[in-house]
C-alpha cells in the first residue's frame, strides 16, 4: 500500500511517511521479538520502509543495536525522520541494501561489518511484493551474515498446505498478481525449504493479526 507524507503545520519539512499496516501490526511483531530476541545484540531491518518499525519498536528495545536498510532511497529521508522523532539512540540511519546482488550489495568493508556478527535479521512485508528471487536473495545473505544461532525473522502473509486460506488472502493475491506478475504469497513449505537449504531452521511460526504470520528461523552450525 502506498505510504503518505506526513501532513505538518511546521515550517520546517517533515519527511515522515506513514504505512497503515505498519500502525496496526507494530504492536504484535514487538511482542513476539520482545519476548524472542537475546537481551543484547545486534539487529539488521531488511526493507525498512517509512521507518515507522525502527523508530516505534527499536525504541523499546534499547539493548538492541538497530540497523535500518532500504532498496529504494527516496525512502532514506523518512526513515531518517523517523529515527529522529523517537530520540532513540540504539538506532542507525539506513544502509542501501539490494537482496538480489549476491553481497546484497553492501561492498567488502560493510559485508565485514556484518558477517557473522549479526545477531538478529529481520524483514517484513517484502518477500510477496518482489520476485521470488527477493526471497532466495535475503535468505541466502541471512546465512551468510548470521552469527552462530542468529534469527532470521519474516512477516506477512502465507499459504499454508495444511491450513484453509482466508478469502482476503486469496484476494491479495490476485491483486498482487495483477500488478506483477512475479509478485504473490508465497506457499509456507517453500520458504521453509529455502531456509532448510542454506542452514536456516524454521524455529517458530508466530501466529499474528490479519492473516498473517512471523517466521522465525534460526541458523544452525553447518550454515
Amino acid at each position: 500500500m502506498t505510504s503518505q507524507p506526513a501532513k505538518s503545520s511546521s515550517p520546517v519539512a517533515d519527511h515522515r511517511r506513514y504505512a497503515p499496516a505498519t500502525e496496526r501490526n507494530r504492536e504484535a511483531i514487538y511482542e513476539v521479538l520482545k519476548n524472542n530476541l537475546p537481551q543484547t545484540g545486534t539487529l539488521l531491518e531488511i526493507a525498512s520502509g517509512t521507518g515507522e518499525h525502527a523508530a516505534w519498536i527499536g525504541a523499546r528495545l534499547p539493548a538492541i543495536s538497530w540497523q535500518t536498510s532500504e532498496y529504494d532511497r527516496d525512502l532514506f529521508p523518512s526513515i531518517k525522520a523517523h529515527i529522529q522523532a523517537s530520540e532513540a539512540n540504539n538506532i542507525s540511519p539506513p544502509v542501501h541494501i539490494d537482496v538480489m546482488q549476491d553481497d546484497w550489495g553492501l561492498g567488502k568493508e560493510k559485508q565485514a561489518q556484518f558477517q557473522n556478527k549479526t545477531d538478529v535479521i529481520i524483514c517484513a512485508n517484502m518477500i510477496h511484493i518482489a520476485p521470488w528471487d527477493a526471497a532466495i536473495g535475503l535468505v541466502q545473505g541471512a546465512s551468510r551474515l548470521l552469527s552462530e544461532n542468529g534469527n532470521l525473522f519474516i512477516y506477512g502473509p502465507f499459504f499454508q498446505s495444511d491450513v484453509k486460506t482466508a478469502p482476503s488472502n486469496i484476494e491479495f493475491d490476485q491483486w498482487l498478481k495483477e500488478r506483477d506478475a512475479s509478485w504473490g504469497i508465497r506457499q509456507l513449505d517453500d520458504v521453509r525449504s529455502l531456509g532448510h537449504n542454506h542452514g536456516l531452521v524454521l524455529h517458530k511460526i508466530h501466529t499474528m493479526p490479519a492473516n498473517n504470520l512471523f517466521l522465525q528461523f534460526k541458523k544452525t552450525t553447518n550454515a
